[in-house]
């Protein structure tokens, strides 16, 4: 079965839309492929809208989005196009089994919905998702689907199907819903069976949007004041509003126990934060766990900042007054 592409799109009120980075063709592609083929203007700079298909929208709204489908299978292909469910089970992206349905997937249509493509051509086709009026508030889970059906192996009665896939999330709530967010509540030196140390980060979805986590730790002040990293977090922890899940950053087997400063950044899209602990690893099995310093995300300090400033023009102005009527 081929590889399944996890990807998703943006709803957004635009018409400007730029080429996603990855959408060049890698070389010596093969197989069956799918990704998207625009993404809004206004987040291109949004990682998370570059590998996903991710929307926000308000009940009654229809949102479209272009995709393109490559075929690199050394023959032509016939390929069905079609929206499958997806729900978060455990803090992963679980693709629900064939065509299962759910909400989402009855408001989804893929124009066209078969494709025939000769050996390394490839086709545009149109998503659309038409939200009603009565949908519930909340965050829906779907997979945008190209497969193609292969004969049965001689002497078999098992068809062989591959597919490829887009990820599409989309929340419904007036507004613009909550946006993304999350906390690190603790970190926990441990060291697994095989002797690695690891580093697992408690994080709560504080949000109204589902997390895929990723980020990275660097350790310094460590014995004979070493330092080590970054080590990168181990990407596929999916957490749904309102959960909490860990994410274990694999660090070395071969890492001194400490004790060190651990410098954790974890993100999902535009939402980093960043926190601090100190740290010591056990000779084997869970350590202790460790409160954190969160600093919260990239985007508090700018408002806090901005009130910090109206708070001090205010109190210039209050003064100058003051004092020009003590001149009077």
């Amino acid at each position: 079965m081929s590889l399944l592409v996890l990807a998703a799109a943006w709803s957004v009120a635009t018409l400007a839309y730029a080429t996603p980075h990855h959408a060049q063709d890698p070389a010596g592609q093969t197989g069956l492929g799918i990704r998207l083929a625009e993404v809004p203007v206004e987040l291109k700079d949004d990682p998370r809208a570059l590998s996903y298909i991710v929307d926000n929208v308000n009940p009654g709204t229809t949102i479209q989005r272009r995709i393109e489908i490559q075929n690199h299978t050394g023959a032509p292909q016939k390929v069905e196009l079609y929206a499958g469910a997806a729900n978060l089970t455990d803090s992963q992206f679980t693709i629900e089994d064939g065509r299962a349905v759910n909400e989402l997937t009855t408001w989804t249509t893929v124009d066209p919905k078969e494709a025939e493509l000769a050996d390394g051509t490839s086709t545009d086709a149109v998503v659309t998702v038409a939200v009603p009026e009565d949908a519930p508030e909340g965050e829906q889970y779907a997979v945008v689907w190209a497969q193609i059906t292969g004969p049965p192996p001689t002497g078999t009665g098992t068809q062989l199907v591959s597919r490829v896939g887009i990820r599409l999330y989309l929340n419904v709530g007036p507004g613009n819903g909550s946006p993304a967010d999350f906390s690190i509540a603790e970190v926990t030196p441990q060291r697994n069976s095989e002797g690695i140390a690891q580093l697992v980060a408690e994080v709560e979805n504080t949000g109204g949007r589902a997390l895929d986590m990723a980020g990275e730790v660097r350790l310094s002040g460590g014995p004979g004041s070493l330092s080590a990293g970054p080590f990168n977090a181990v990407n596929g922890t999916t957490i749904a509003p309102g959960a909490t899940a860990l994410v274990t950053i694999d660090l070395s087997p071969d890492l001194p126990n400490g004790p060190w400063t651990a410098d954790l950044t974890l993100r999902s899209g535009l939402v980093n934060h960043l926190t601090s602990a100190s740290v010591t690893f056990p000779d084997s099995g869970v350590g202790t766990p460790v409160g954190t310093g969160d600093n919260g995300s990239g985007f508090p300090w700018v408002i806090s900042f901005a009130v910090l400033l109206v708070a001090l023009i205010v109190t210039v102005v209050l003064l100058l007054r003051q004092r020009s009527r003590q001149n009077t």
